[in-house]
């Protein structure tokens, strides 16, 4: 908030109307903190793991040794990074009654919204009805389901050069993900109760950004995916940084009440950026 806006919420002659302005600036100053704090750590991390010394930041920063060290502890995880930076919203599918193919389990919203705010990212939740177009033109959006659902998300999942969708229309069993790589294509099933879950981030139709999904075979999947967020996001940011990418999950759950037990990289981070076609390590075998 700039002394501008201050002076504007100063001059407020309603009271209430004033502290309703107040409040909300200091929650949209409270994440600029929030995201140039992750940054700032973020960097620091950076220099020191190209062998700058703490010593030698803080000279460049104008901090001392020991204010640069203290700061790269403290504040937001730097990993957090890997969502990007701002508001972020959740597109949900909005499920009626039934099941409807592509779609995340039910409690996955929630597990996802509370990963974002423990990461000090602001969040709102979005519904949008399935079978209808999504305006996936818009900066900071995270997809809960699949392709099946609109016909925007077909659109968005073409552009993975890597990892092939085969879409769904006539029940689950079609479901099915190509490693054209690998030449193999994944879906769930097994002697143990598993599934697969799909995360990469997509050009928007736009050009003008990218969207992060994530889709489950089916519904545990969503959360195993959601799981591996929370336990590897830090080894997921160093592979993908803000590059486009796609990878596949793996998830092993509970029979009876589809809590995931187990969650890993099921294929290589691949990165789609066109200079770095090989992918990132880090696969479970």
């Amino acid at each position: 908030m700039s002394a501008d806006d201050v002076a504007r919420v100063f001059a407020i002659e309603d009271k209430v109307e004033r502290l309703k302005a107040a409040t909300d600036g200091v929650a949209a100053a409270q994440q600029t903190i929030n995201e140039l704090t992750r940054i700032r750590r973020a960097v620091i991390r950076e220099l020191h793991a190209e062998g700058w010394t703490f010593a030698r930041i803080g000279a460049a920063a104008g901090l001392s040794r020991a204010r640069i060290h203290q700061v790269s502890t403290q504040g937001p995880a730097p990993e957090g990074l890997f969502f990007g930076h701002g508001s972020l919203t959740v597109l949900v599918p909005e499920v009626r009654a039934g099941r409807v193919i592509g779609a995340p389990d039910p409690a996955a919203p929630q597990r996802l919204t509370e990963l974002l705010r423990e990461l000090g990212f602001s969040v709102a939740v979005e519904h949008f009805l399935p079978g209808r177009p999504i305006d996936l033109r818009r900066d900071g959006l995270i997809v809960l389901g699949g392709p099946e659902l609109s016909p925007s998300l077909r659109q968005l999942v073409a552009a993975d050069p890597r990892l092939r969708r085969a879409v769904a229309r006539m029940g689950d069993a079609r479901r099915g993900i190509e490693d054209r790589a690998a030449r193999r294509v994944y879906r769930p099933g097994g002697p143990e109760p598993h599934d697969i879950a799909y995360l990469g981030r997509l050009p928007r139709p736009d050009g003008r950004g990218s969207v992060l999904m994530i889709d489950g075979m089916h519904p545990p999947g969503s959360l195993g995916a959601i799981r591996l967020l929370a336990t590897r996001l830090a080894t997921l940011h160093e592979r993908a940084s803000n590059h486009l990418f796609s990878v596949l999950i793996a998830c092993r759950f509970d029979r009876a009440t589809g809590e995931p037990l187990e969650a890993d990289l099921l294929t290589p981070v691949y990165r789609h950026d066109p200079e770095n076609r090989s992918p990132a390590t880090g696969v479970r075998r």
